[in-house]
């Protein structure tokens, strides 16, 4: 004999089944979202990949996954969060904020590091989009705002800052974010008067002490620099981005030993993070200890074997070590993943130069130089060469 069951019966079985299915997907994200609290960001986002099972097409804890890995500066990994959210929620506003957060945070203007889109252009399409879903976000017009800035259009960077100052004074990107287009455009009295600006609105600001770090080490002013990356530690004694330009600053001071601390300090903190492998290769080639600064690039190039700057590395590494095979096939596999790489051509110039063949010399160059790397254009210029 057999069972028929009423339509209305299977119907509310399935539906009980979707909310126990939903409690156990928010009990996991709560889960994971203590776990933050307390700090344990790897156990928050085992937390968030088992509500992803259990829940496949639920953005939620992708967002949240994007968000962790954004805060360790994984921004390639918190890019794929993100667009797997907008693949499941086309019109998630959380989503294309972050997303574009991490190509301006990452300085991928080009799209050349994520392969994610084609250009400048491109990102300020997707810029757009994220403020037709956000359109009162100070953030992401302090996001338009610097891409304009990449660009060097200052008015259209005005602009947007002023907007986004306009929406919310006292939100402390929007006066780090005109202290950005300040220095970029020469006026260094008023960027430091905007990134002092953020301090007294918050003076835990990481944030604004990372770019008065960077500031003052651009300006090579290296004593200044390292007292205001240090307070910037005594806020969060776990910032990569602080100990990363911290360890510049000891480097172009010439104090490598208290460099390298600096990068081992971030390996300790994160042992994924790829640029400290590459500092510490850079600290060792510059002290003449290849094998040392060869590892260190090897070990970078295997976490990612598709990130440039190991390749390039490498590729310096063994033309200073005078192995110019070796060199130039690194800088080959640099320049297979991004042909754009203009300071890839330079390099391979500058290696050719070392073997006195002229003729591949000016051919690297001219490519360089047809992409826009100023040193090749000047080298080209003082030739009496075109490009």
């Amino acid at each position: 004999m057999k069972i028929r069951i009423p339509l209305l019966t299977l119907i509310l079985l399935f539906a009980h089944n979707a909310i126990a299915q939903n409690d156990e997907t928010q009990s996991l994200i709560d889960k994971g979202l203590n776990a933050e609290k307390l700090g344990l960001q790897d156990r928050a986002l085992s937390y968030y990949n088992d509500a992803i099972t259990a829940d496949p097409d639920n953005p939620q804890p992708y967002i949240l996954i994007g968000k962790i890995q954004e805060k360790k500066l994984h921004y390639n990994d918190a890019v794929d969060a993100f667009l797997r959210a907008i693949e499941l929620d086309a019109n998630n506003a959380e989503a294309h904020e972050h997303l574009v957060l991490c190509y301006i945070e990452n300085s991928d203007f080009e799209g050349t590091k994520s392969g994610r889109f084609n250009g400048v252009e491109q990102l300020l399409s997707l810029t757009e989009r994220a403020i037709e879903l956000n359109p009162n976000s100070a953030s992401l017009f302090c996001s338009m705002a610097l891409i304009y800035t990449h660009q060097k259009n200052f008015t259209n960077a005005l602009h947007w800052a002023k907007k986004a100052s306009a929406t919310d004074n006292k939100l402390p990107r929007v006066h780090n974010t005109l202290g950005v287009i300040y220095y970029k455009r020469g006026n260094e009295q008023e960027a430091l008067s905007e990134f002092r600006k953020t301090l007294t609105l918050d003076p835990d600001n990481v944030d604004a002490y990372f770019n008065l770090g960077v500031m003052y080490t651009l300006k090579n002013n290296h004593e200044t620099a390292i007292s205001y990356l240090k307070k910037g530690l005594q806020r969060d004694n776990k910032s990569i981005k602080l100990y990363y330009f911290l360890g510049i600053a000891y480097m172009q001071r010439g104090d490598d030993k208290r460099a390298i601390q600096c990068y081992e300090t971030i390996i300790g903190l994160d042992s994924l993070y790829i640029p400290a492998y590459n500092q510490l290769g850079a600290v060792y080639g510059k002290k003449g200890n290849y094998d040392e600064a060869i590892a260190y690039h090897q070990k970078a190039s295997r976490l990612d074997p598709k990130d440039v700057e190991s390749y390039k590395c490498l590729g310096q590494v063994y033309s200073d070590k005078g192995d110019y095979a070796k060199a130039l096939r690194n800088y080959q596999k640099a320049v297979a993943i991004n042909d754009k790489d203009h300071e890839t051509y330079c390099l391979i110039a500058k290696m050719y130069a070392k073997q006195g063949n002229s003729a591949r010399e000016t051919a690297s160059y001219k490519k360089a130089a047809k992409l826009g790397n100023k040193e090749a254009q000047a080298w080209m210029v003082s030739k009496g060469m075109a490009w």
